[in-house]
């Protein structure tokens, strides 16, 4: 299809033009015509050829310029004073045949989106305006292809909303939230004494887009390790915790969430105790509040990284003592760091 809006405004231009030669024996029927038209699209290259058509019916011959339109306008004067010609304005097929004989030429139009305006139309309606011209000879009637009746302009109808794009599958929506997740990585648990001590982290979330409920459990790794005149400990400690969450999507694929909840802790102490000293191995069990910040990033709906920091406070916290000295409680409080991966189902 075209119309204004698709126009080839610059050198894909055909141009031509409508000339007529009499014939030799004093006929006042032209036997050479020559088109001009100032779009080269598919319709209207069809519409020439079947211009072509019916004028070879008539004995007459069609030519066909590619030159500029100003120098297409300049040939046809100097061959003769009527011509015809095919241009597209304004979205319709403006037909006009120039003669001698007549100071303004004759006007046809045909609006290129009317229903059933299709190449043939365009060619009735040139050869009926020639006739009518009086530049072809009458001829028997013949099935042509019926010409549509004039349609007014179609009203402006605001333009159709897109539809709504598609979700990239590499970039989760929020209603895309795996129902059930798994979250395991590393943490760096921070005492308010002492080296960061590495555990392992693992946690099973529940709930929809816009909240869950997380049970987490952690392990110590690599214990801290205490040492003074009596003696050293080493200590471990293991918790199972409980929190329940709110989450929010900022981007598509960003995640930023807020957990609060209790916690359950076991520490394990084992000693070594120098010449004078008795070694013993301790354990203790407490509850504890914790809280904890974080966020994550979807690489595809079920598989992303996360990022947490979280508190602890111990209800009952753990001392260590190395005979008589004082060498730590822990969790009151303690930090922690984790990082690690997500995986979703369902």
């Amino acid at each position: 299809m075209f119309g204004a809006g698709h126009r080839f405004r610059a050198t894909a231009c055909l141009l031509a033009q409508l000339a007529f030669a009499t014939v030799a024996r004093g006929s006042d029927v032209p036997n050479t015509v020559v088109v001009t038209t100032n779009t080269s699209d598919a319709r209207m290259t069809r519409a020439l050829v079947l211009i072509r058509g019916e004028l070879s019916a008539l004995g007459l011959e069609l030519q066909v310029r590619a030159t500029d339109t100003a120098d297409a306008a300049s040939s046809a004067a100097e061959t003769s004073n009527e011509r015809l010609s095919l241009d597209v304005k304004d979205g319709a097929v403006v037909v006009r045949v120039f003669t001698s004989s007549a100071p303004t030429p004759l006007v046809e139009s045909v609006e290129l989106d009317g229903p059933e305006v299709s190449a043939e139309v365009i060619a009735v309606r040139a050869v009926e305006a020639l006739r009518a011209a009086h530049l072809l000879p009458a001829q028997a009637p013949r099935t042509t292809t019926p010409k549509p009746p004039p349609t007014p302009p179609p009203a402006e109808q605001p333009p159709p909303s897109p539809p709504p794009s598609a979700p990239s599958p590499a970039t989760p929506t929020t209603s895309e939230v795996p129902l059930l997740q798994l979250e395991l990585g590393p943490t760096l648990v921070q005492n308010s004494q002492g080296l960061p001590q590495l555990s392992a982290h693992a946690a099973l979330r529940l709930g929809p887009h816009w909240g869950f409920a997380a049970l987490g459990a952690e392990s110590s790794i690599s214990g801290p390790e205490f040492a003074g005149k009596a003696g050293s400990a080493h200590v471990s400690r293991r918790t199972l915790g409980l929190q329940l969450g709110a989450r929010l999507r900022v981007h598509r694929a960003w995640e930023l969430n807020a957990r609060g909840g209790v916690s359950y802790i076991h520490y394990a102490a084992s000693g070594v105790a120098q010449p004078g000293y008795l070694e013993q191995d301790l354990a203790h069990d407490t509850g504890a509040a914790s809280l904890s910040f974080g966020g994550a990033y979807y690489f595809v709906r079920a598989v992303g990284v996360y990022l947490d920091l979280s508190a602890l406070v111990a209800f009952d916290a753990a001392h260590v003592r190395l005979g008589n000295e004082s060498a730590v409680t822990l969790d009151r409080p303690s930090l922690a760091l984790g990082v690690g991966v997500l995986l979703g189902a369902f």
